[in-house]
């Protein structure tokens, strides 16, 4: 266990927010070094100025209270973040149940020593939760309620025990396994209204989508005319044999195989039409459905149509006005093109910043986007709405292999919460579904280089051939996927537009998805910089 700062001040713990001095200190000196150490913590980056308890809600049950805050971070660029933590006060005593669990501070309290910790560790808040929602509790704040609702299909079976435990590869939310049934979700980024991921959750299982994790419940702060804060989902728990990225990383693995160990083989597949345009799978020859194996074709033609049945469902005019389809107008046309500016300068400052840091072909590729960083915001800056006909629904927004899971070869649609890096109310603008498509395309170019500049393989194959087998492999991929995703989209009527404004929009926004990438490798690992800027080179055609 490792020890906190202690705080001084004694105190009764059912008042312990009346300590005026015990809350500085936990502002000054606990919290901000506390924070930093959290996996969920998405400020890493920059350097905090100051934490501040906004909101501190006492949650109880008739053995013991708990503290929910709400924490406002300042951070010294000039921005702010909010996050939810749950305080639980544990006596010494007890401290050998909690021999792992990070400690917050030392605390005297109620005339007994102990140790402030995340009250998510503790079995007894974490059945808390999950009994209030069980029965739809709405318990009264200062400000507001707090609103634990349950669905019609959450029906925990009568007089089981509850068993609970937090899911180790906690990142950005913290996960609650229930009874091995139920994954619940506590959100730590808090926002100044519902969260997305709650949201597009509880719509997709109102209009009966299969093929994601079904919508149990929820925690919400509601308060007199201001929107609902979301602070946790609980959702169905899948089982699954991991998710679409790995899966995809072991067919890309062994398609390649193929090709190293036979230098042979030739991909007898010619691409004769563009990126964007649909392959049938009984199109191919005999010899390159071999190549790719029936498991690949079928899976990625599959994932394509149920990408397709999300969208179907997403466009379901049921009367709720924030899910109603609209039509491209000017306002969304500045709004992207501001949004993807934006983005842009972000990057290419971030780019010329560390483009000595990058070697071999990611600097020389890096140098011409620098070179020619003005055709590609003249493309940015090219979008015209008054083209298109097709309209904009809600989207998952940070379409991925990794927001998929895998099971006896079916799909499993994950993790609405959209980019991180947007605001919660960029995240919730209605985008053409091919946004999503244009994600999970480049999904499919991450995963083949990915595995093409993998330090541990030892190619045998000329780079030149590496990468001519790389580009129509990925094309091939691109063509099964679209073919699963358009013959159901039309099938079903969904309105993406005929194939030129598919084509446009496609190539829109895989350029923005690829310029996006680029600052998270930057940031994050340097050396995968190569692909997202080899994306943006074949997009424009560099």
């Amino acid at each position: 266990m490792e020890i906190g700062k202690k705080l001084q001040t004694s105190h009764l713990w059912d008042h312990l927010f009346e300590d005026s001095q015990l809350k500085k200190d936990l502002e000054e000196l606990v919290l901000p070094d506390y924070i930093i150490t959290c996996r969920w913590f998405a400020g890493k980056s920059s350097t905090i100025k100051h934490v501040r308890v906004d909101h501190a809600h006492r949650l109880a049950d008739k053995k013991q209270a708990y503290y929910i805050l709400m924490l406002e971070v300042q951070f010294k660029e000039a921005f702010s973040h909010q996050y939810l933590l749950p305080l639980a006060f544990i006596p010494d005593e007890e401290e050998a149940q909690y021999t792992e669990v990070p400690v917050i501070s030392r605390l005297r309290a109620d005339n007994r020593e102990g140790f402030l910790i995340d009250a998510l560790f503790t079995a007894d808040f974490r059945n808390l939760l999950f009994d209030l929602m069980v029965k739809n509790k709405e318990m009264p704040l200062n400000q507001g309620v707090l609103q634990f609702e349950s669905s019609t299909s959450f029906k925990p079976p009568t007089g089981k025990k509850v068993f609970s435990e937090i899911l180790k590869t906690e990142q950005s939310n913290t996960a609650v396994i229930y009874n091995n049934r139920y994954f619940f979700k506590w959100f730590r980024r808090l926002f100044p209204e519902s969260n997305p991921d709650l949201e597009l959750s509880r719509f997709l299982n109102l209009n009966h989508f299969p093929y994601t994790a079904q919508y149990m419940g929820s925690i919400s702060w509601l308060r007199m005319d201001k929107p609902r804060i979301s602070l946790g989902l609980m959702q169905q728990k899948l089982d699954n044999e991991g998710d679409a990225w790995k899966w995809m990383l072991q067919e890309v693995n062994a398609f390649f195989s193929g090709f190293d160990q036979n230098h042979q083989l030739q991909l007898t597949w010619e691409p004769k039409e563009t990126l964007f345009d649909p392959v049938k799978p009984k199109n191919l020859s005999p010899q390159t459905r071999s190549q790719l194996g029936k498991k690949l074709m079928k899976g990625v033609v599959r994932l394509g149509k149920r990408t397709a049945q999300m969208h179907l469902a997403l466009a379901r005019d049921n009367g709720q006005t924030s899910f109603t389809p609209v039509a491209f107008n000017p306002d969304y046309s500045v709004w992207l093109k501001n949004k993807v500016t934006y983005l842009f300068d972000l990057r290419i400052g971030l780019l010329e910043k560390n483009i000595g840091k990058l070697r071999g072909l990611a600097r020389e590729y890096g140098q011409v986007f620098l070179d020619r960083r003005n055709e590609v915001l003249e493309e940015i800056l090219s979008f015209d709405e008054t083209t298109l006909c097709s309209m904009r629904t809600r989207v998952h927004g940070d379409y991925h292999l990794g927001q998929v899971l895998v099971h006896e070869d079916e799909f499993y649609i994950l993790d609405f919460e959209g980019e991180p890096e947007s605001t919660i109310r960029d995240r919730k603008v209605k985008q053409s579904p091919l946004k999503d498509v244009a994600g999970m395309l480049r999904s499919f170019h991450y995963a083949i280089y990915a595995t093409l500049f993998d330090e541990e393989k030892n190619w045998t194959l000329p780079q030149h051939d590496l990468f001519d087998l790389a580009e129509r492999f990925y094309q091939l991929l691109c063509g099964l996927y679209l073919h699963g995703f358009i013959r159901t989209a039309v099938r079903g009527g969904l309105d993406i537009g005929y194939r030129p404004e598919i084509h446009y929009l496609l190539r829109y926004h895989l350029l923005e998805k690829a310029v996006y990438e680029l600052g998270y490798e930057l940031n994050s690992r340097p050396a995968w910089a190569i692909i997202p800027l080899r994306g943006v080179m074949r997009i424009m055609g560099f």
